[in-house]
């Protein structure tokens, strides 16, 4: 009887009228319902005009399309219902699918592209990342990690603050069954917590065997941003070298891209990158041809490979012979030293 009372009490709450007030105009549900997901620059100027009030808006938005007792009702409702009698039954009505989660979309992908204007949303977006559905938390952790370098919120925060997220990353990194857009997305953020190296450095080496290729080369980009000394012992470049013979140039070329950064290991990064010279993605060839340039050790092998890809008619060809400009010039630098 409690919980049929305590479930009658929450769908009455349910069924109340949420404050609406008016925002340049026009209520601010009206504002909330016309944001699109993932919007152009156009709309993201338009929130960015409107300042701290326009944020404030967004996470009232936030906090309305958050309904912890529907959510609440929704999981509990098939665990008790076996257990009530059917005249208690027949008074509940059956849960309703998540009725918000767009709404959470589009204002948390918004307030992720308002960046440092939405910082005064930090304590709304901390709570998404619990949220029970795995796209909206992906989409909040582009918040804490955007542009995705020294500038990022996660760079920014005080890190006791900071610190408090780290377990959501954790656990997102390591969900089973979830979409791997979800612990690829933790994954960066990971890499902003070298001072608990300790605790990071573990997950993310588990990650590296990540049934996803986006998730093994984001965990191997965050790896070694926090934790260059593991490189060999983490094998890295073997995993790496794997990413770039995939088939999708989007993540193959970041392969490239890597183990240029890192130029570790040539014996087996260098003969990668250069059989990637001839791959038929001009993006994935371009960028193995810069890459070969921080092995100048091994220049008796790169250059020939480079010869023969300036060859090419399209950009990789470009490419491939600003490579080898690089290496004249480190050749004729070396010489005047000598001299």
């Amino acid at each position: 009887m409690v919980l049929f009372v305590v479930l009658l009490c929450g769908l009455a709450w349910l069924l109340l009228p949420r404050p609406n007030p008016l925002f340049h105009g026009k209520p601010e549900s009206v504002w909330i319902k016309s944001i699109d997901y993932n919007g152009d620059e156009n709309q993201t100027r338009q929130w960015r005009e409107l300042g701290s009030e326009g944020v404030r808006v967004l996470v009232r938005g936030l906090e309305k399309a958050n309904h912890p007792l529907e959510r609440l009702y929704r999981n509990t409702y098939p665990r008790i219902a076996p257990r009530l009698p059917r005249f208690l039954l027949r008074w509940l009505p059956a849960p309703k699918a998540d009725s918000t989660r767009g709404t959470r979309m589009c204002v948390v992908s918004l307030l992720s592209r308002l960046g440092k204007d939405a910082r005064m949303a930090t304590p709304a977006m901390a709570r998404v990342l619990k949220d029970e559905e795995a796209d909206v938390r992906t989409v909040a952790m582009a918040f804490f990690t955007l542009p995705e370098d020294e500038n990022a919120l996660l760079n920014q925060m005080e890190a006791k603050e900071k610190r408090k997220l780290l377990p959501d990353f954790i656990r997102a990194v390591e969900e089973k069954g979830a979409h791997w857009a979800l612990r690829h997305n933790a994954a960066i953020a990971l890499k902003y917590y070298p001072e608990q190296r300790e605790t990071v450095a573990p997950v993310l080496l588990r990650a590296l065997q990540d049934p996803s290729t986006w998730v093994r080369q984001q965990a191997a980009e965050s790896l070694y941003r926090m934790a260059p000394d593991m490189i060999s012992k983490a094998g890295l470049v073997p995993i790496v070298i794997g990413v770039l013979k995939d088939p999708d140039d989007q993540i193959a070329y970041r392969a490239a891209q890597l183990l240029g950064e890192m130029g570790f290991e040539p014996a087996l990064a260098v003969p990668a990158l250069v059989e990637s010279l001839e791959n038929t993605n001009t993006l994935v060839a371009s960028t193995a041809s810069q890459a070969l340039t921080r092995f100048k050790e091994q220049a008796e092998l790169i250059i020939p490979a480079l010869e023969k890809a300036a060859q090419r008619k399209d950009n990789a060809g470009g490419w491939a012979k600003g490579a080898l400009r690089q290496f004249e010039s480190e050749a004729a630098a070396n010489q005047g030293v000598q001299k």
